[in-house]
């Protein structure tokens, strides 16, 4: 299956966000400076669903495909409104919990860089909303 170009598809976009722990710390990329969207930011990892994939699909295969990892799904945690690149295409985040199950961290060309941060930091740091919801989300199910 192939993604169609985000500029293509008629109404707003849907796209599945992963937040992925392990051992108390969530995974945080940094977009390459040549993306469409947010290049140079942190976030925890995103991207589109293809024609016909589950959610639940996609974000195994999205975070193989940027992180290397194998991750194992917990569940969705949050959905969240914004406006997608220069265009300000309207866009839906679906926020999955996920945790590693298998390997080691391989960057795509889609991030620079990633860093392990404690779930508390992200929570109270200077992160998006969506990123400090979804980590609190997180912290509570652990407490």
């Amino acid at each position: 299956m192939t993604l169609e170009a985000a500029e293509s598809r008629l109404g707003f976009l849907v796209c599945v966000v992963y937040v992925i722990e392990r051992d108390g710390h969530i995974l945080l990329l940094k977009r390459s400076r040549a993306k469409d969207h947010a290049p140079g930011e942190w976030e925890t990892g995103s991207g589109g669903i293809l024609s016909g994939e589950a959610p639940h699909a996609a974000v195994v295969r999205e975070a193989k495909e940027e992180t290397g990892l194998d991750v194992e799904v917990l569940g969705p945690i949050d959905a969240f409104h914004f406006y997608r690149g220069a265009e300000r295409r309207e866009t839906i985040g679906i926020t999955f919990h996920c945790r590693v199950s298998h390997g080691d961290v391989r960057l795509s060309e889609e991030h620079d860089e990633a860093k392990w941060v404690p779930i508390g930091a992200l929570a109270t740091g200077p992160y998006a909303d969506w990123m400090r919801r979804a980590a609190a989300i997180i912290r509570g199910r652990a407490a």
